[in-house]
């Protein structure tokens, strides 16, 4: 789209209006390669000003017929999606409007921290954080799954919901130590009349991918399990268990075998066909390559309670893991509870704060959000691939 890098509106502009509320442009977050923006922006009504919302804005200029129809029926699934999602721990998507010009989706403001900050602030003052608060993010995130993965319609048939892109920067920590996922705009699911997947290529951010999702094969909600330990794993360790060092290099003649070879030619082959990016092809040859003893090292740094869990969420076989959400959630709360000490919301924001407040110390200035702004964001796209890991310089 030629939109993506022109300007759009000035601050306080009003958006658009809708049911009474009109929507005023606070500041804009972020925009992808393709246009898409994702704002901040406060709600009026009449003289009276309401709270906050983020919009996503999909522009609908310079794009064809068949294209702008793509656009307003992917967004619509979301919204229509999103009526089954109403969870505390998943940030709710309120509505949607249409102009001549842009598609809008509208959703909570989440106040407080995303992973992916926190990772940045724990790295930069050389201290990781607790494995109390590790667990503690993990049975959060997990409550939010199980309340996906068993999503039923009103005929009381399953919707089957993968969130499919589990990251960093899509799970905020509020300031009273509230865990929140973010971004359900790449879910896939049975919703009646969605618009098929035409390639089974991965989504968002791949270097979170689950091996099934990178090399082409069926996904189900141990997908998203491997993706949450691949986050629980940064935030104890600051490692990936898809980095490649020298000695996987050296063992890839002996882990490349015909079969496998086989498997990640057609991943490629695929990602090649999806235009996905350069980067995309390392992660599928460590996906589909990477061995036991690997994991092993990078699970070390961690208490083995805590490696146990995270040795099966991140096996290559989906019939290895976790089978479901709640069961990871029980397994992880009894790994908290066996710590002796109390350690929930309260415990988890007085950590954070002691860990920005060291960052902060250690360098002129942090990119944590401050409570009252939002923090990192990514635009809610099926195109938006992206092969960052949540860790930063």
């Amino acid at each position: 789209m030629s939109s993506a890098s022109r300007p759009w509106h000035p601050q306080g502009v009003i958006l658009f209006s809708q049911d009474g509320v009109s929507y005023e442009l606070l500041r804009e977050l972020e925009t992808s390669h393709h246009g898409e923006s994702t704002v901040l922006a406060r709600q009026r009504t009449g003289r009276s000003i309401g709270g906050q919302v983020v919009i996503k804005r999909l522009p609908l200029t310079d794009v064809d017929a068949a294209t702008r129809d793509l656009i307003r029926t992917r967004l619509q699934e979301e919204v229509r999606l999103a009526t089954y999602l109403q969870h505390p721990n998943i940030a709710r998507v309120h509505r949607s409007h249409e102009t001549p010009d842009d598609f809008f989706v509208v959703r909570d403001f989440v106040e407080g921290w995303s992973l992916n900050t926190l990772l940045t602030a724990s790295m930069m003052c050389g201290v990781h954080l607790s494995e109390a608060f590790v667990l503690h993010v993990g049975v959060e995130v997990a409550r939010a799954l199980h309340h996906a993965h068993t999503r039923v319609d009103e005929q009381g048939h399953p919707l089957q919901i993968l969130h499919r892109d589990l990251n960093p920067r899509g799970i905020t920590l509020g300031p009273l130590g509230e865990v929140t996922l973010t971004d359900f705009g790449l879910a896939h699911s049975r919703l009646p009349g969605r618009r098929p997947t035409t390639l089974p290529r991965p989504r968002g951010n791949v270097y979170f991918a689950a091996p099934e999702a990178l090399l082409g094969g069926n996904l189900d909600a141990r997908s998203d399990l491997f993706s949450l330990g691949l986050v629980l794993l940064e935030l104890a360790t600051w490692n990936h268990l898809y980095n490649l060092d020298a000695s996987a290099w050296d063992a890839l003649p002996e882990t490349l075998t015909a079969p496998i070879k086989e498997q990640v030619l057609g991943a490629l082959l695929t990602a090649a066909a999806a235009a996905l990016p350069d980067e995309v092809d390392e992660l599928i040859l460590r996906a589909a390559t990477y061995r036991p003893e690997e994991l092993e090292r990078v699970l070390q740094p961690v208490s083995e309670p805590l490696r146990d869990i995270l040795r099966r969420l991140l096996q290559r076989e989906p019939s290895a893991r976790p089978s479901t959400a709640a069961e990871l959630e029980v397994e992880l709360r009894a790994c908290l509870a066996a710590r002796g000490s109390v350690y929930g919301a309260a415990e988890a924001a007085a950590e954070v704060r002691t860990s920005l407040a060291a960052a902060s110390s250690s360098q002129e200035h942090v990119t944590a959000t401050e409570p009252g702004v939002f923090p990192e964001c990514i635009p809610l796209s099926a195109d938006d691939i992206t092969t960052e890991s949540g860790r930063r310089a």
